[in-house]
């Protein structure tokens, strides 16, 4: 590997020097109005964008809420099916339908095991009014008991009302006929005592006539 020498500079020779001189640059300026009614026209569009933005989202906030509701709405159905779907199932209810049927309870229950087919239990036959107060009654039913239970208990009221009544006019007409026999029997001693009175006036005054007579006849 071998080197060169790198060549020397002239310290005498200087470099050249271009003269440079400082151009203008002309500036573009846009005039003051059509830059402002571009400015507006910027503003107003976007204004008009938010506008047009903003009552979309309202319409379908609104379209949302609708959805919601009708949602809920379908939820509570459902729900209430379920609940009726349930009350259907229930051994109430499958009793309630087995009396409208015209069926009885059996004191004497008998099973069927499956798949055997083998019978537990003694099969005993029965008139239906083994248990007379073990019934299922429907809504309907239980509503009217309770309605022929309040016409019962209106008419019970209706008829101590009356009694009592006819016991209150009794005692009152009882108390006007004692009154007036009480007063009866006064008017009655008072007249009893005005004959006595006069009957009593009248013999003293037969007594004096007497009297005046006997003296005179002596």
């Amino acid at each position: 590997m071998t080197a060169l020498e790198a060549p020397r500079r002239n310290p005498e020779q200087r470099p050249r020097r271009w003269g440079l001189t400082q151009v203008p640059i002309p500036e573009r300026r846009m005039a003051n109005v059509p830059f402002v009614l571009v400015l507006g026209v910027f503003l107003t569009l976007g204004m008009v964008g938010l506008l047009l933005l903003n009552t979309a989202l309202q319409e379908q906030g609104f379209a949302v809420q609708n959805q919601q509701r009708v949602a809920d709405q379908l939820g509570y159905r459902v729900a209430a099916l379920e609940s009726e779907i349930t009350e259907a199932r229930s051994s109430t209810r499958l009793a309630i339908e087995a009396t409208e049927l015209g069926m009885v309870p059996n004191p004497y229950p008998v099973y069927l095991m499956l798949p055997a087919g083998k019978v537990i239990g003694d099969p005993t036959r029965i008139s239906g009014y083994e248990l007379p107060d073990v019934r299922f009654r429907t809504p309907e039913q239980l509503a009217a008991l309770a309605e022929k239970a309040e016409a019962a208990e209106a008419k019970r009221v209706a008829d101590l009302k009356a009694a009592a009544q006819a016991k209150k006019k009794a005692a009152e007409e009882k108390a006007k006929a004692e009154a007036l026999a009480k007063k009866k029997a006064e008017e009655q001693k008072k007249a009893e005592a005005k004959k006595k009175a006069e009957a009593k006036a009248k013999a003293d005054a037969a007594k004096k006539k007497t009297g005046k007579q006997n003296g005179a006849d002596r």
